[in-house]
C-alpha cells in the first residue's frame, strides 16, 4: 500500500509523522485490499477545532472520504481514522455478499 502525507504549509513533528505510519500499518494488515491511501492535513484559521484531516482511501472500485476536525492533528487524525475503520469494514462486508 501507498500512502502519503499532504501537509501543505502546515508542519508536522516526526512524532506525528511517526504515529501516522504506525496506524496506517496496523490499517493495511486489518484490510489488506487497500490500495493507496492520502491524508491531507489544514490548519482552518479561526473556526474551532482548528485542525482538520482530510483521509481518501483508495480500495478495489471505489474511494472512501473521510474529514474530521479536533483540537489538534492527533485528535483529529484518530476520529478520521475511526470513521475509516467503519467505512472498509461496510466495504469489506459487501464485496463478501
Amino acid at each position: 500500500m501507498r500512502y502519503e502525507i499532504h501537509a501543505g504549509n502546515v508542519k508536522v513533528s516526526s512524532a506525528f509523522t511517526g504515529y501516522v505510519e504506525d496506524r496506517m500499518q496496523r490499517l493495511l494488515s486489518d484490510f489488506a485490499f487497500i490500495v493507496s491511501s492520502d491524508l491531507y492535513l489544514h490548519e482552518l484559521g479561526t473556526k474551532s477545532p482548528a485542525h482538520q484531516v482530510r483521509f481518501r482511501v483508495q480500495v478495489p472500485g471505489e474511494t472512501l472520504v473521510v474529514e474530521e476536525r479536533g483540537n489538534n492533528f492527533q485528535e483529529a487524525f484518530d476520529a478520521a481514522l475511526s470513521a475509516m475503520r467503519r467505512q472498509l469494514t461496510r466495504y469489506k462486508e459487501t464485496i463478501r455478499s
